[in-house]
């Protein structure tokens, strides 16, 4: 078996640095929210679960990286043959793929152009897509739906509770500026 590359060769490896970069919304536009119709035709605009992390609003954009194109020098510093295939070690790159390495910086470069756009047509092609494609739009209009309802019965509870404890409260008081009253009488 030959061997492209030799302990001690001194190639290029074909690499890219990367730069994070924001692009609109696929899903609301850059707006931070997405209106559903329902089978009534009555609609409603929910936060978008495309520009949203976590439990953070939506911000109307998505980070995306770019990548720009570089080549570093390495020296192999071994060869390991696995299933009659070669894996190259070198000094910066543990083991670097073999169609990583080249001769020239220039060759490193143009292999490395090659791979960046690869992925960044791959990253931008993959931000129009669901992040949980189990997870449905209707799914999610209907899970915000439940959770306004939740909402409305928890504020409805809750305001019902405070007007109560403002009742009590005044007739307390009342009641204390009455025993306090009689008092003075005495």
């Amino acid at each position: 078996m030959s061997l492209k590359f030799q302990i001690g060769d001194e190639l290029w490896y074909a690499a890219w640095e990367v730069t994070s970069n924001y692009v609109t919304c696929p899903d609301c536009g850059g707006t931070g929210r997405i209106r559903v119709i329902h089978h009534d035709d009555t609609e409603m605009s929910i936060e978008c679960a495309g520009c949203s992390a976590g439990y953070e609003p939506p911000k109307g954009y998505v980070t995306v990286y770019d990548r720009k194109a570089l080549a570093y020098p390495v020296t192999i510093t071994g060869v390991e043959i696995r299933d009659g295939k070669a894996q190259w070690r070198s000094d910066r790159h543990y083991i670097p793929e073999e169609g990583d390495l080249y001769r020239s910086e220039a060759e490193a470069i143009a292999g490395a152009q090659v791979k960046a756009a690869k992925a960044d047509r791959e990253e931008r092609e993959r931000i129009a897509k669901k992040e949980k494609p189990t997870r449905t739009w209707s799914w999610n209009a209907h899970y915000h739906r439940k959770e306004i309802k939740r909402a409305q019965q928890s504020i409805e509870y809750h305001t019902k509770k405070l007007a109560a404890a403002n009742l009590k409260a005044r007739v307390e008081k009342a009641s204390t500026h009455s025993q306090h009253q009689r008092g003075d009488q005495s």
